[in-house]
C-alpha cells in the first residue's frame, strides 16, 4: 500500500518528501497520508493542528482525492446527504445521515432563498448563484468552508435585476466536474439583449425596442492554474442562432458533460457541455421521452426519467439512460412497483439506482418514506432514513416534494481557496 501510495504521491506537485519527527521516530509520509486517508473528516480535521507539515498534507488537493475515495469505500452507501429549503428561513438544511453515528444537522445561509438558484451536489461541493445580485458562491459542504467568485470582467453583469438603461443581462450559471483534471468549473451562459431608445413624440416617454440579442460565454475553474481565480470567455461553439428560449435552467454533469433539457418548437434535445473540451454538443431525445422533465446521473451516465404511472395491477417508471453520448446510444429500461405502493417521486441517485421519496398517508402531510430502486436487479426496498419522520419538507404540486434532494453522500476534506491550488496548479 505505502508504494502505490507513494507512486500517486510523486505525480502530485506538492510532494514535499518529508517525515515528520515524533520523538526520535521517523514517520514515513506514505504512512501518515494512509492513517489519515482512512479517517472521518471530523477527526482529520484535528490534526490539522499537530504540524506544519500535516497541515499541509491535509490541505493538499491530492489527500482530499484520496479520502474522498476511500470514503466512498468505507462508507459503501451507508452515509445519505438530505437537503431542502428551510421555509423558515434563507437557508438550505442539510442533514447527514450514516447508520452509526445517527443524522447530524447544518445550514447553509444565502442571501435570500426567494432568489438563491442552487446546482447538483457534486462531491460534495455545492454551487449557488442569487438571482439578484448575481453573486456565485461554492460551498465545500463536509468542511463548510464557502468562497465567493469574483465579478465577471468580461461581461459588465450589474446587481440589481441584471438591468440596465439600455441592456439586459440574464446569466445562466451551472456547475460541474471534470474528473479527467480533478477540476470543478463553472459555466456562464449569459443571454444579452441590447434595446434602443426612443422617445414617444405624444407624451415624450422612453420606449424600448430589440436592437440586438447576443449570448456570451465564459468559464471559472477550480483547482487549475489556467485562468484560476478569474473568468475566461469562451467560444464553445454554440449550435444555435444567439436564441436560449426552452433552455432549462436545471442541469446535471454526468461523465464530465453538463446537460440541459432544450425545446426547439416541438423537438425536445439534450444540449451537452464537454468540461475537458469546452465544447457544446447536441444529443438527440427518444420521441417516448420527450416530455420527461427529471434528470439524474446514475453509474456515470445520463438518466431521463418520466413519473410514476399507476396502474391496475402495478406500478411503473420508465427510464431513458444516456449509454453512449458520442454515438447517442440510448437504452430503455422499466422499473415496476406493486400496486399497493405509494406514490413515488425520484429525489436522488445511488452508485447504481434512484432514490424515491414517498408521502405516507394524508393525514400527516409531513411524514415520508425514503425507497431505494436498484437498476441492475430491478429491486426495491425500504431505506431507513430517521430524520424524515421529524424534518416537514417542502411540497410541490400534488404532493410532489420540492427542492428535495437526498442522495449518497462521501465527504470531501477539497480546499476551496486559491492557495490551496498553489502547488496543485503545476502538474502540467
Amino acid at each position: 500500500m505505502g508504494s502505490s501510495i507513494s507512486q500517486m504521491r510523486s505525480s502530485s506537485s506538492s510532494s514535499s518528501r518529508e517525515s515528520v519527527t515524533n520523538n526520535r521516530q521517523q514517520i514515513p509520509e506514505d504512512v501518515i497520508l494512509d492513517i489519515l486517508s482512512r479517517l472521518p473528516a471530523k477527526s482529520v480535521v484535528r490534526f490539522r493542528r499537530v504540524s506544519r507539515t500535516w497541515c499541509s498534507f491535509i490541505h493538499d488537493p491530492f489527500f482530499a482525492s484520496l479520502h474522498h475515495a476511500r470514503s466512498i469505500t468505507r462508507d459503501k452507501g451507508n452515509a445519505l446527504l438530505l437537503s431542502y429549503p428551510d421555509p423558515s428561513s434563507s437557508s438550505t438544511s442539510f442533514s447527514f445521515f450514516e447508520r452509526k453515528q445517527g443524522f447530524r444537522n447544518l445550514q447553509i445561509s444565502h442571501a435570500d432563498q426567494q432568489y438563491a438558484c442552487l446546482s447538483e451536489i457534486i462531491r460534495g461541493i455545492l454551487c449557488i448563484h442569487d438571482r439578484r445580485s448575481h453573486r456565485v458562491d461554492i460551498c465545500n459542504i463536509t468542511t463548510q468552508e464557502t468562497i465567493t467568485l469574483p465579478r465577471s470582467t468580461n461581461i459588465p453583469i450589474r446587481p440589481g435585476a441584471g438591468v440596465d438603461f439600455d441592456i439586459v443581462y440574464e446569466p445562466r450559471y451551472s456547475f460541474g466536474f471534470n474528473s479527467s483534471t480533478g477540476d470543478y468549473k463553472v459555466l456562464n451562459i449569459c443571454s444579452i439583449t441590447g434595446y434602443k431608445l426612443q422617445v414617444n413624440p405624444i407624451n415624450g416617454l422612453f420606449t424600448r425596442e430589440v436592437s440586438r440579442k447576443t449570448v456570451e460565454f465564459e468559464i471559472f475553474t477550480i483547482g487549475c492554474d489556467r485562468g484560476a481565480g478569474s473568468w475566461r470567455k469562451i467560444d464553445p461553439g454554440y449550435p444555435y442562432d444567439q436564441e436560449l428560449y426552452g433552455l432549462t435552467s436545471v442541469s446535471v454533469c454526468a461523465d464530465g458533460v453538463i446537460h440541459w433539457r432544450h425545446r426547439l418548437l416541438d423537438q425536445e434535445i439534450l444540449l451537452a457541455f464537454d468540461l475537458q473540451q469546452e465544447k457544446f454538443q447536441i444529443i438527440q431525445v427518444p420521441k417516448e421521452a420527450s416530455g420527461f422533465q427529471l434528470m439524474k446521473q446514475v453509474k456515470g451516465c445520463l438518466v431521463l426519467m418520466g413519473h410514476v404511472t399507476r396502474g391496475y395491477n402495478r406500478n411503473k417508471i420508465d427510464l431513458w439512460i444516456l449509454e453512449d453520448r458520442r454515438d447517442q446510444v440510448w437504452m430503455k429500461e422499466t422499473v415496476l412497483f406493486p400496486s399497493y405502493s405509494p406514490c413515488l417521486w425520484p429525489v436522488g441517485s445511488f452508485k447504481t439506482g434512484l432514490i424515491l421519496l414517498a408521502q405516507h398517508g394524508c393525514a400527516n402531510p409531513a411524514a415520508w418514506a425514503a425507497y431505494y430502486c436498484d437498476l441492475e436487479t430491478k429491486n426495491i426496498c425500504m431505506i431507513h432514513v430517521p430524520e424524515l419522520k421529524s424534518v416537514k419538507l417542502p411540497c410541490g404540486e400534488v404532493g410532489k416534494p420540492s427542492g428535495v434532494v437526498l442522495t449518497v453522500h462521501a465527504e470531501n476534506l477539497l480546499s476551496l481557496t486559491s492557495n490551496a491550488y498553489e502547488h496543485a496548479g503545476k502538474k502540467g
